[in-house]
């Protein structure tokens, strides 16, 4: 611990940020420039055009984007004085998306039909409607994640099968109708139209959604096996697939990847076990619960020092409220577990769910 501690980076590479931009914002020119260039805090896919330069008339003058590594640029074709107005849109490499709006002027300020974009307010990189669907989508996610595999895993352990096929359907349907929730967050951070979402659909973003929804129908052919461990290793992808999305750790390849990984097992082997427990009790489930929280704390604490810092400045940002509204959680709900206050306990874990959706849906620290 103290050596992955000593390790970890001081900030986190997630949900491309703007850190600058030729033309910068506001600047004052004598003629219009050839190109736009937009520099981001990691490499980027624009999602669309990318790049659209509105001249003061209003009509688009860009070229589609070109990305290259860190860098976006689009070649600008215009004589026109006046009041331009940039709009980008982009995905990171963890999937999120992140968008903007600037202007720059030619010669005098001018009046410009586009300029209602430069006020659309934003949280982290999402619009307010594409935060609230994005942290919607992976509530759902994850507690589907948790009633399917985690259920599974009971099953396994227990030996208990009959009402508890029920939940693993529940879960199942989640783990679909979450998707959708997730695409129309992504369009809704973006714009909704046909460009955006085939380029979207195109990214890693729609790959990763493509696997998730390839896993879910997998799973539910697999349940008509006598055999459940077929669906349990597919459980074990559903979470690597996952972990592929998650916020990254520069400096430490793969980590990110791993750690948000079993993470995401351990609860859902948490959660899914609980909800099970309360409809079909038995002694075995403590053992094998006391180490999926366990394991569960302990990776996840680790994530949370490595997209803050140590020691972390948690109340400065959002992305710091969140997690510690989340260890407050955490925390609760570890009381309420040992005092055997099952029921209560799985009340407070639907909130730690809450709070993770919220989370991942946030950029981290910077």
């Amino acid at each position: 611990m103290a050596l992955a501690l000593a390790l970890v980076p001081r900030s986190a590479a997630a949900h491309a940020l703007l850190l600058a931009a030729d033309p910068a914002p506001d600047a004052l020119l004598q003629r219009p420039p050839v190109a736009i260039t937009l520099t981001f805090t990691e490499p980027v896919t624009p999602a669309g055009h990318g790049i659209d330069v509105f001249s003061p008339s209003g009509r688009q003058v860009a070229a589609p984007g070109r990305p290259l590594g860190r860098t976006l640029s689009a070649p600008i074709t215009s004589v026109e004085t006046g009041t331009y107005v940039v709009s980008w849109q982009v995905l990171a490499g963890d999937t999120h998306p992140s968008r903007g709006a600037f202007r720059f002027v030619v010669g005098q300020p001018s009046a410009n039909p586009y300029s209602p974009l430069l006020e659309g307010a934003a949280i982290g990189t999402a619009t307010p409607l594409g935060f609230v669907l994005q942290a919607l989508g992976r509530w759902m996610h994850f507690l589907g994640v948790a009633l399917t595999f985690g259920i599974v895993a009971y099953q396994l352990v227990t030996r208990r099968a009959p009402r508890l096929r029920r939940l693993v359907g529940a879960g199942l349907g989640l783990l679909i109708a979450a998707e959708p929730v997730t695409l129309l967050a992504q369009l809704a951070s973006l714009s909704f139209d046909g460009t955006t979402a085939i380029a979207v659909m195109g990214s890693g973003f729609g790959r990763l959604l493509g696997l998730r929804l390839a896993v879910a129908l997998l799973v539910w052919a697999l349940l008509a096996l006598e055999s459940l461990w077929p669906v349990l290793y597919l459980g074990g992808v559903m979470v690597l697939v996952d972990g592929a999305s998650a916020h990254v750790i520069p400096g430490l390849p793969g980590a990110g990847l791993v750690l948000n990984g079993v993470h995401l097992a351990a609860m859902g082997l948490w959660v899914g076990g609980l909800v099970a427990f309360l409809s079909e009790p038995d002694r075995r489930f403590a053992p094998y619960a006391l180490a999926a929280v366990v394991v569960s704390v302990a990776t996840g604490l680790l994530l949370a020092v490595a997209h803050t810092g140590f020691p972390p400045a948690w109340p400065s940002t959002d992305y710091g409220w969140a997690l510690a509204i989340k260890v407050a959680v955490v925390g609760t709900a570890l009381g309420m577990a040992a005092r055997g206050r099952r029921r209560i306990e799985l009340s407070v874990v639907a909130v730690i769910l809450a709070a993770a959706a919220v989370l991942v849906s946030l950029p981290p620290l910077r």
